[in-house]
This record gives structure tokens, sequence and C-alpha cells, in this order.
């Protein structure tokens, strides 16, 4: 990032992320999952941290533990960054692809 989020702005992405985190290690059976809900202003309550953030802030809490993430995982094997998104990036548009074939109608046989 060129410049850095106002200190309460990063406070907020922090939790979100936290939020994310939390949810996701509930998915995997780690933990329980948290509360959150959506408010009637679009933002959501996070419950467990007491506090409302908007899709931006998920979003960019989101995208701080991916950067994360993908620099540990380039620490430990001592490759570049940028082989393990491609990696990840292959890997989600095979995912789409995949998904994309499922949901398509079938296709019926003309030979009849």
């Amino acid at each position: 990032m060129s410049s850095s989020p106002q200190p309460s702005r990063r406070l907020t992405e922090l939790r979100a992320g936290m939020s994310v985190l939390t949810s996701a290690a509930a998915d995997l059976q780690v933990g329980a999952q948290p509360e959150v809900r959506v408010l009637s202003d679009g933002r959501l309550w996070l419950a467990e941290l007491g506090v409302a953030v908007t899709a931006a802030d998920v979003y960019q809490a989101a995208r701080g533990l991916v950067a994360a993430q993908l620099h540990a995982i380039a620490q430990v094997s001592g490759q570049p960054v940028e082989d393990h998104a491609l990696a990840w990036l292959v890997t989600l548009q095979t995912n789409e692809v995949m998904v994309g074939l499922e949901d398509a109608p079938v296709l019926e046989d003309d030979a009849a």
C-alpha cells in the first residue's frame, strides 16, 4: 500500500480481519462461529468484537490476511511471492471453470 490508513480505520480493518480469521477457523472446526449480522445501513455487526464494519473494511482485512499468508509461504519456501500468487490464481480460475461447468445446463444429445 502506498499510504497507510488512519489509525482508527486501521484498527477497524484489523478487527474485521480477526473476525474473518475466526470465522474461517470455525468453518474448520476450530473455535465457535462468531455472530455477524447485517445492519439496516448495510454494515456488518461483529458481535464478538462489538463493532460495526463496512464491506470495504472486510475486503481490506481479507486482503491483508491473504497478503500476510502469501508473504509467509514465500519466506518458508524460499520462492518469490509471485510464484505462489500465480499458483493460487490458477487454482481459483480452475475452480471457477469447474463451478461454471457444474452450473451449466445439460446439453441434450442431438443424435436422437
